[in-house]
């Protein structure tokens, strides 16, 4: 197999894990508005078997890796970094289990408003994925634009959400139980954005 092949063998694979991402966000989501624990049961379904699918994937590439040098070896080098980052975009999505079990064991109830906020931020965690696969797809100059602007807009979001948060709960609004399991999920939220945007840049590099 030549070696543009593997390349694009390589970049296929990162758009079936960022798919498979999309669904694991989808079923988070539907378990938050819903407050079903049978939907986390199926996210710890979808997240381990894509786990594993990463680190094997790593493997793989470092195997590849050890064997090239120069401009290959490089292009193995940036694959090794985004299969990293999609590592931890998973494993901080699959964390989202553990939060919204203990929401939905001790029935915590948010307000309105922070149920819209957090809709809010699975359905752009949805929307920057479905990106990062069409520069996977289409190629990056303006995707990636696009994709780099909607990560800067929602790690500002959630920062606005997280001061929104502390007035409902200095104003009474918001449960003190509540709080904690809310600012998880903003938190571990931050994390997978910055990821993203770590991916879109590295992505384009290769486009």
């Amino acid at each position: 197999m030549s070696e543009g092949h593997k390349i694009q063998e390589q970049l296929d694979e990162f758009g079936q894990i960022v798919y498979k991402l999309i669904d694991v966000v989808n079923t988070a989501r539907k378990a938050f508005m819903h407050q079903r624990g049978r939907l986390l049961i199926q996210l710890n379904n979808q997240q381990e078997p894509l786990l594993r699918e990463i680190s094997s994937s790593i493997l793989k590439i470092d195997d590849l890796m050890s064997r090239k040098s120069g401009v290959e070896k490089e292009h193995y080098l940036r694959f090794h970094s985004i299969l990293t980052h999609f590592q931890i975009i998973a494993e901080m999505t699959g964390r989202l289990e553990d939060t919204l079990r203990k929401q939905i064991k001790d029935d915590v109830l948010f307000t309105d408003r922070a149920v819209i906020q957090i809709s809010h931020i699975f359905d752009r965690q949805t929307e920057i994925l479905g990106c990062l696969g069409a520069i996977i797809h289409n190629g990056c100059k303006e995707i990636r634009r696009h994709t780099i602007d909607e990560c800067k807009n929602l790690a500002q979001s959630c920062i606005e959400f997280v001061e929104d948060h502390e007035i409902r709960l200095i104003d009474g609004l918001c449960i003190p139980q509540a709080a904690p399991l809310f600012l998880a999920i903003i938190d571990q939220m931050q994390t997978v954005v910055h990821h993203e945007r770590e991916v879109a840049n590295l992505l384009c590099n290769d486009n």
